[in-house]
């Protein structure tokens, strides 16, 4: 399946490209990488020439100048939440406009095909496999989710919580997302395991089922919106998430407890009373 550079976000020690799959469907693939990696990408995007190559630039250079060029790269596999890629090499041929020759591929990490793939212009692609594992939801519509959660979060009442460190804040807001019980971890299991066995029908339900449950659940979007809140270092907005998402979870302890009979008990006693 074919992608292209969607987006590169940078945060405080986290740099995700994102992919797209040009299926139509929207869906991108997250692909951490190093820094190093995601400030060179960036900078042949934005085309920021540098007084001296950058790594990635002398591969290129070191690439054409044997006569080769970047046919295409693919990244091929995920073990263990790490990708897999290769990179495709032709032989440049004297005519111009000629399709390359003698085609050789070699092992690479995803974070230095896709530098070069952005470098060469060539196609970049996915398998199968990984488009069912790894894609997630447009960027947008996860976006409109994590907006939704701040936007409620700022219109709450903060209490009175005073001045609080970043350090405070982030301490906090990890104990409030520890007891967060993710609903789609299992999903996320079970989809995994329908890959390995070649379900594909089955892991696109389980996907359908993240998805959902990104899209509809109040208290998954609240804690997508504090984690990126947290990696983004914007303290004070993860911290009235918190507050926020505190202020549900306990509405919602109140309303499961009335409806278990913890109010009829009240009622049964009132009734005594008057008896």
């Amino acid at each position: 399946m074919e992608v292209k550079v969607d987006s590169v976000r940078v945060s405080q020690g986290s740099s995700v490209v994102y992919l797209r799959i040009l299926d139509g469907s929207g869906y991108v693939i997250p692909v951490h990488i190093g820094e190093a990696e995601s400030n060179a990408l960036l900078k042949e995007i934005n085309k920021q020439r540098q007084s001296r190559p950058l790594t990635h630039d002398m591969a290129k250079n070191m690439v054409q100048a044997v006569g080769y060029r970047v046919t295409k790269i693919r990244v091929t596999d995920i073990i263990s939440n790490t990708y897999y890629a290769r990179i495709h090499l032709g032989r440049v041929s004297g005519a111009p406009g000629a399709p390359p020759t003698d085609e050789v591929d070699v092992d690479a990490r995803p974070s230095d095909a896709i530098n070069l793939a952005v470098r060469f212009g060539a196609p970049m692609y996915c398998s199968k496999k990984i488009a069912e594992a790894a894609s997630i939801p447009p960027a947008e519509q996860l976006g409109a989710a994590a907006a939704a959660a701040a936007a409620l979060a700022a219109g709450a009442a903060r209490g009175g919580r005073g001045l609080e460190s970043n350090a405070e804040i982030v301490r906090s807001v990890r104990e409030a997302l520890s007891s967060y019980d993710d609903p789609t971890v299992m999903y996320q299991l079970q989809k995994e395991l329908a890959i390995k066995e070649e379900r594909f029908e089955d892991a696109r339900a389980f996907h359908e089922h993240i998805v959902h449950e990104m899209t509809h659940n109040r208290l998954l979007r609240m804690v997508v919106a504090m984690e990126t809140a947290l990696a983004d270092g914007r303290y004070d907005e993860a911290a009235k998430l918190r507050d926020e998402y505190r202020r549900v979870i306990t509405e919602e302890a109140l309303h499961a407890h009335k409806s278990s009979g913890g109010g009829s008990g009240g009622a049964a006693q009132g009734k005594e009373e008057q008896r």
